[in-house]
Parts: C-alpha cells; sequence; structure tokens
C-alpha cells in the first residue's frame, strides 16, 4: 500500500518537487500509458511530489478533455506511488480557473498551482480578487501562486503578505524571478509562506526558501535531491561543486539552446528528459518547436566532458525516498 499523503500546509511544503511532461502522439493527443510511466517514475527516487500544469507540461496546450485525462491519471499514479500531487489550474479568467479546479478536486490533487491571468496585466485588487475566489472554489486544497514574468506583473512584498493574511489556503509560491534581498523581503510579510525557486534553490535556502520546483530532475531527480538534502542540512560547503555542476549543466548545456537555436522551455525540458532515459518524446504541442536526437546526444556528450557526476544514473548514495512520509 502507497504511504498515506499528508496535507500540505505552510509549515510542511518544501523540497523537490518535479514536474511532469506530457507524452504526446504523432497527432499530437496524450499518449496515456507514456504518461503512466512518466509519473511513476519519480516514485522512489526522492523528490517529494510533482506537478503539472506550466510550461513544461504544456497546459497552454490543452483542450478541457486533455486536461481533465492528464489531471486524472496524473493524480492516480502518483498517489499510487506514494507523492503528493500538484495540478496546475492557470487559465486566462477566474471562471475557468476555477473550472480547471474543479477538474482538479474530482481527480483528488493535494494542492492547486496557478499563476495570474496574464493576457491583460492585472492590478492590485484583480489579483486580490483573483486569489480570494480561486481560493473559495478550491476549499480547503491549498493554493500553490506560481509567480513568473510570463503573468506581466510581480507582486511586492506587500501585496503578497495581504493576500497571505487574507487567504489562509494560501501556502507557498513558485517563484523563479526573484533575487535574495527580494526572497527576505516576502518572507518579512509573510513569514510563513513556502518560497520555491528553480535550480537556484540552494541560494535561497539560507535566506528562508523551501526548494525547489526543478526541471533538471527530469535529466537526474536524484541528484537534484541530493543537493537539496544537503542544503536542508546546512552543509552548504559540501553541495558546492554540486551546485555549481548544475549550475553549469544549466547555463551551459541547456539555456544555449533557448538563446542560440530558438527552442522555448518545454522543448528543451524535453530534450534533458529523454536524455535523462524518460519516455516522454521530443514533441511538442505544435505550432512550437520540438527538439531532436542531435540536441539529447549533444546533452549527453556535454555532460560527459564537462559534469559527469550528473549523467542518469549517477544519484546520491542513500536516497532517501520522501513523497508523503517525509
Amino acid at each position: 500500500m502507497p504511504a498515506k499523503i499528508k496535507k500540505l500546509t505552510r509549515q510542511n511544503l518544501h523540497g523537490v518537487w518535479s514536474a511532469l511532461i506530457v507524452p504526446w502522439t504523432d497527432r499530437d493527443e496524450l499518449d496515456p500509458r507514456r504518461f503512466e510511466r512518466e509519473v511513476r517514475s519519480y516514485g522512489g527516487t526522492g523528490v517529494h511530489g510533482v506537478y503539472t500544469g506550466g510550461t513544461t507540461g504544456e497546459y497552454y496546450a490543452q483542450d478541457d478533455a486533455t486536461y481533465e485525462r492528464i489531471t486524472r491519471i496524473a493524480c492516480e499514479q502518483a498517489h499510487d506511488v506514494g507523492l503528493p500531487i500538484q495540478i496546475g489550474a492557470t487559465a486566462l479568467s477566474t471562471r475557468t480557473a476555477n473550472q480547471r479546479i474543479r477538474v482538479a478536486l474530482k481527480a483528488g490533487a493535494d494542492a492547486i498551482q496557478i499563476a495570474l491571468p496574464f493576457w491583460l496585466e492585472l492590478k492590485d485588487d484583480e489579483v486580490k480578487r483573483f486569489v480570494k475566489e480561486i481560493a473559495a472554489e478550491a476549499g480547503a486544497t491549498p493554493i500553490i501562486l506560481y509567480l513568473t514574468s510570463r503573468s506581466k506583473r510581480k507582486l511586492t512584498p506587500a501585496l503578497l503578505g495581504e493576500i497571505a493574511a487574507a487567504v489562509p489556503t494560501f501556502i507557498g509560491t513558485k517563484d523563479t524571478g526573484s533575487d535574495l534581498k527580494q526572497v527576505r523581503a516576502m518572507l518579512r510579510a509573510a513569514p510563513d509562506i513556502a518560497i520555491f525557486g528553480g535550480e537556484d534553490f540552494h541560494e535561497r535556502i539560507p535566506a528562508g526558501g523551501r526548494g525547489g520546483y526543478c526541471s533538471i530532475t527530469g535529466f537526474n531527480a536524484r541528484k537534484v535531491v541530493e543537493l537539496y538534502e544537503l542544503c536542508a542540512a546546512g552543509r552548504m560547503r559540501e553541495a558546492a561543486p554540486l551546485a555549481a555542476s548544475i549550475r553549469r549543466f544549466l547555463y551551459e548545456a541547456l539555456v544555449p539552446m533557448v538563446k542560440d537555436e530558438g527552442l522555448w522551455d518545454s522543448a528543451v525540458d524535453r530534450i534533458q528528459r529523454v536524455a535523462g532515459g524518460g519516455d516522454v518524446g521530443l514533441r511538442c504541442q505544435s505550432p512550437y518547436r520540438s527538439g531532436s536526437q542531435r540536441h539529447v546526444k549533444q546533452v549527453l556528450a556535454w555532460c560527459r566532458k564537462n559534469t559527469p557526476e550528473l549523467l542518469p544514473g549517477q544519484g546520491s548514495k542513500n536516497p532517501a525516498s520522501r513523497g508523503a512520509s517525509s
């Protein structure tokens, strides 16, 4: 029997969370069996949970029926391997977001992860209204705000504090755009909110950060977990070489494919996941560009030469399976 999933709260939300990639068929339809395997593959790796509904999972390219199938499969399979799951419900209006939240609740989501509506930039009062309305729809299920530049605006620490005080089920943020000074300011305004970064989480933990929502878990989840465990234990000097390797891999092997070849994050995430052994395919939803096997070989060759300690299969010596029991 899988471990019982603990309710996520401001106090216990922490660790390494991995984005789920959706495998598509050659007709741009969900491949359910491969997606089941993708979700289950994170069981036993030590990650603290998985999530859907961001750029990596191409939520923006999903119709309602596809979204519902993805959500149902993700919740079933994650829970079966003992992992909590956050379901993304980002949309362009409160009404549409609430429709997706209802789907997520029916499927058994442990939390709702959501960005602000982004076609028109929200004013402060609209931000507060949005969060209150989606929280009302979600009920007791907690909310994680995805604070991204794609939402066209940044929340000030004061506004974040107001929302945290007004909405008790708002428990954390996925925030990949704030520096350490801003992180500290946000935590002064909302001391118990769980603030997550991306692959830079090792820098944020000493400032009060709780962990990372990391795409590189797709390449080698155990290594990312190893870095988190060192940082969480305060062993920053020991963590430094591994953090440097992950940073090099990100900025020297992956980012150039965005800057030099025009691939979007979703394509690069697939490339590294396939290089890491995942059966998710390289195909992105049209009209966005997909990577190729050339890119996969390029990533592996770079890693062998420069950061061989990150190669798939090079995990921590004693990986602790986290999931719901952590």
